[in-house]
């Protein structure tokens, strides 16, 4: 009776820790414009200044084994055709830690006068660690719940398109191709997920010194829920921005930002759950620091949108 249960528990946990990787395989910033090349290749080169972008959300305060994830991205504008990138990330929940290096390009191409289009790619390796002997069971050193498992050094991809002008981009991607494999473990049965990733957003002149630019981002996990977030924002003097966001079934809060003379961008966003886990917690903080350089242009003879927010 007590293996039986212990399997049962073993399965239960594996399964719930599965769903934990699944999820967080595409982690769901607010702030989309600090981490738009790590939600679509084809963003990559798709900027008037060179970037350099550290960006960390600590989510559900107060809860142990809470999601964190830390960023930094590059995004370079070689010229107007091509656009090359990097991606650093370090992503936790629960005993599951996630860690990528990568790099991507795309290739723009003139459509008309006023529209652009790019296919980007990108390759990257990953590791996955889930620290079983972490979690609490009922059963004191299960030697079941004693491994570590990992996934060792794993080759991924991504691909995706991207529309634009100079007020209106539309995107999708698959941002993670290919499988989770442990390396000590057979784990088909519970990691099998396809991710895709579709947005598009605008921005509107209200007049000389306001702008408004709402975004829409939708996520497809397998087996999951839909992500859908949205968010609309005002801009001052093309400087100051401030607006609210909404996650169906997930949470609602606010961003902040504000440009400096030096290139320097500081962001800020709160997130209040909106379900049942406003019990226990009452927030997620992100900030994010990004630096603009080198000589802003104009491509294809257009300045291009501000990307999500």
């Amino acid at each position: 009776m007590n293996l039986f249960r212990n399997k049962l528990l073993v399965l239960f946990a594996l399964t719930t820790i599965c769903e934990a990787i699944q999820a967080q395989s595409d982690p769901s910033f607010r702030q989309n414009q600090f981490n738009a090349i790590i939600l679509n290749p084809a963003q990559t080169g798709a900027i008037d200044r060179n970037q350099v972008t550290v960006h960390g959300i600590n989510s559900w305060g107060g809860i142990q084994g809470a999601p964190k994830t830390l960023s930094a991205t590059g995004n370079f504008n070689l010229s107007d055709q091509m656009g090359l990138g990097f991606v650093t990330m370090n992503d936790e929940i629960g005993p599951v830690k996630t860690t990528r290096l990568g790099l991507s390009s795309a290739y723009h191409l003139k459509l008309s006068k006023n529209w652009a289009a790019s296919i980007g790619i990108s390759a990257m390796i990953s590791n996955v660690t889930v620290d079983l002997a972490s979690l609490n069971t009922t059963v004191l050193n299960d030697p079941h719940m004693q491994t570590m498992l990992n996934t060792g050094t794993q080759l991924r991809a991504g691909m995706g398109g991207l529309l634009y002008s100079k007020n209106f981009y539309l995107g999708i991607s698959q941002p993670l191709l290919g499988k989770v494999n442990f390396a000590n473990a057979n784990m088909d049965k519970f990691v099998h997920s396809t991710s895709i990733v579709a947005y598009t957003g605008g921005v509107f002149e209200l007049n000389h010194d306001w702008q408004l630019r709402p975004n829409l981002v939708y996520r497809y996990v397998t087996s999951f829920p839909p992500y859908i977030d949205l968010t609309g924002l005002v801009t001052y003097d093309k400087r100051i921005d401030f607006g609210l966001t909404y996650q169906y079934k997930g949470g609602a809060g606010v961003i902040f930002g504000v440009e400096l003379d030096n290139g320097l961008y500081i962001g800020y966003g709160y997130t209040y759950p909106t379900t049942k886990l406003n019990r226990a917690t009452s927030q997620s903080h992100e900030l994010a620091l990004r630096l603009n350089f080198g000589k802003s242009k104009k491509k294809f003879g257009f300045r291009n949108p501000r990307f999500f927010n």
